[in-house]
This record gives C-alpha cells, sequence and structure tokens, in this order.
C-alpha cells in the first residue's frame, strides 16, 4: 500500500480500525449471550414446588421444579393445542399438576425413572376452573372411596398452581433478544469498516504514484478547505468526498453539476450536489439537511468553488443540458 501522508486519510483509516475492533467486541459478547440464553434453563437456580406449596403461596410465573420419580398420567388437553397436555406430576412423597410437551412426556415415560428421578423445570401458572375439575375427578376414580377429595380440598393436594414446562422463560426470551439484535448489529458494523478500508485501499490503488502524492500535498495544504458537516474537502485539483471514505475527484473530469433536493410530505429535508465525470459515473456529494439557512450557504458556495476550477462543465439540471448528456456522453438523468 502506498504511503498515506494525508492526516484526514490516516484519520479515516484510524477510525475504521477502531470500530472495527469495538464491534468485533460487540460480536463476541452478543455470541456469549446468545450462548448463556440457550444454557439459561439449566444455570438459573429454580425453587422446588413442593417449597412453594407447603409454604401456602401461589405466585406465577416463577421458576419452578419437580423431581419427577414416577411416569406422568395426562388427565386433560384442550382439543387443537399442539403444545402439550395436562399430567399428574409425582416425586417420591407427592403429586402436582404439571403441563408437558410431548418430548418431555417421552423421556418421562419409561420404566427407569423411579430408580433415576429426572428433574422437570417449568414456569408456575395459576390452575384453570375446568383443569380443576377435571383433575379431580381423574384423581378420585383412580383411588378408593376413603381417599377421594372434595373440590375444596383440592387446594390442599395440588395447590393452586401447576407447572407449565412449556412456558417460555422470559429471562431467556430477553438475553436471546438482545444477543440476536447485538449480534447482527456488531456483524453489520464490523463488516461496514471492513468495506471502509478496502474501499480506501482500492481507491489509492488507482493513482500512480505521482498523482497520489499531490492528493496527499493538497490535502495538507493551506488552500485546502474542509467541510465538515458534508464531509467535503476542496483542494487545489480536487474534490475529496469523505462520505463513506474516501474518493478524490477531479475538478477537470466533471462533465455536469447540479443541486438536488430531497423532499418529503412537500417538506425539503435534504439538498446536495450531483456530479457526471468522464466515467459516466453519477456522484452524490455534500448532503446536508434541507431546512436550514446554512445549508443552503455552504451549498451555493461549494458549487461557486468547483465551477470556478472548471468553468466547462455544464450547470444545472434543464431539459437542454439532460439531451446534451445524452446527445454526447450517453449519460442519462
Amino acid at each position: 500500500m502506498k504511503e498515506v501522508k494525508s492526516k484526514q486519510i490516516q484519520e479515516i483509516l484510524k477510525k475504521a480500525k477502531t470500530n472495527l475492533v469495538v464491534w468485533i467486541i460487540v460480536l463476541i459478547c452478543a455470541a456469549a449471550i446468545m450462548a448463556l440464553s440457550f444454557f439459561m434453563s439449566d444455570l438459573r437456580k429454580s425453587t422446588s414446588l413442593h417449597e412453594i406449596l407447603a409454604a401456602g403461596e401461589s405466585p406465577e410465573n416463577k421458576l419452578v421444579h419437580v423431581e419427577v420419580s414416577e411416569k406422568p398420567y395426562v388427565f386433560a388437553y384442550y382439543p387443537g393445542d399442539t403444545t402439550g397436555k395436562f399430567y399428574f406430576l409425582m416425586d417420591k412423597e407427592f403429586m402436582y399438576v404439571g403441563f408437558l410437551s410431548e418430548k418431555t412426556f417421552k423421556e418421562l415415560d419409561v420404566d427407569s425413572i423411579t430408580e433415576n428421578p429426572v428433574t422437570v423445570k417449568g414456569m408456575t401458572k395459576k390452575i384453570p376452573s375446568d383443569i380443576k375439575k377435571l383433575a379431580l375427578e381423574a384423581y378420585n376414580e383412580a383411588v378408593d372411596k376413603e381417599n377421594k377429595i372434595t373440590s375444596s380440598e383440592f387446594a390442599d393436594y395440588f395447590g393452586l398452581i401447576y407447572l407449565d414446562e412449556t412456558e417460555v422463560d422470559y429471562m431467556q426470551v430477553i438475553l436471546l433478544l438482545v444477543g440476536v439484535i447485538g449480534w447482527f448489529a456488531g456483524l453489520g458494523g464490523a463488516i461496514s469498516q471492513v468495506i471502509v478500508v478496502i474501499r480506501l485501499n482500492r481507491t489509492i490503488k488507482k493513482f500512480d504514484e505521482k498523482e497520489w502524492e499531490t492528493i496527499n500535498k493538497e490535502m495538507e495544504s493551506d488552500d485546502a478547505f474542509y467541510y465538515k458537516n458534508a464531509k467535503l474537502a476542496l483542494t487545489k485539483n480536487y474534490l475529496i468526498d469523505f462520505a463513506g471514505g474516501f474518493k478524490p475527484i477531479k475538478y477537470r473530469d466533471i462533465l455536469w453539476m447540479y443541486k438536488y433536493e430531497y423532499r418529503y410530505n412537500g417538506v425539503k429535508t435534504q439538498m446536495s450536489i450531483i456530479l457526471y465525470t468522464e466515467d459516466k459515473k453519477r456522484h452524490v456529494v455534500a448532503a446536508l439537511p434541507g431546512y436550514t439557512k446554512k445549508s443552503k450557504v455552504v451549498n451555493e458556495e461549494i458549487m461557486e468553488t468547483i465551477l470556478k476550477k472548471n468553468e466547462k462543465m455544464l450547470v444545472g439540471y434543464t431539459k437542454e443540458n439532460r439531451n446534451r448528456m445524452k446527445e454526447e456522453y450517453q449519460i442519462k438523468a
């Protein structure tokens, strides 16, 4: 790569490389957050459902677990609901109401579960009245007459909440969402900075040593004038566009110049300068807010300076200029 002497170009490279490091860090952190979200259910501490019920509490949306040591017994489901069914879950001492997916049920419906209990985690929910009724009927059908319970006794046996194994842990969702957004933002940011560096290097390679030396000297000359908000510099022989990187344009290569105003709902929101060069390329430079007087002054000042450097160019978006550009240079605009 040719030597970069201009402080402006050095600053662009430095900023791009610094931003690239920052975005890579964002990518790494986002990936770590996503990984954490996948293992959240294993890492996040849950409370025993039995302990909550024994304390007479009935909180909703609380992460709980049951050490299931018997095969689950299905007693209810909603027609059309493919997420899961309602089961009686049993540990070595007590019985609970749980809502399990088909996948989890199959993992628990094994003979070895008695010797090797499986921990099932889920979020707590209030037991609906219709499910309570079905659970009561199913329980009473399965036990002897002396062990049957009444509706008023239901809460003493099963509590008022059940374990929903299919319910999403909102903390896990939030972490995953933050991770995904951060990952895409980091990826996009990193790619954009790599593009800046690649484009800059490609632009520099286009110039021979002599011309590149001239550009560097002109940019560091006292005659160079920089428009910070317009992201543009005017030197002795070049217009330097810094929007999105680094693009030197020779004044003598400009064929046509006109101002462009973008309006939204009738309001002028942005103004810029359109340039067409001998290579038939269209360049949009000096994009500024269209609703300020300062933008108008700067826009006119830049156009006047460019015109002084090349009086042969066409100026203004007119029918005559459009036809001439089409006939002489095969440029349509």
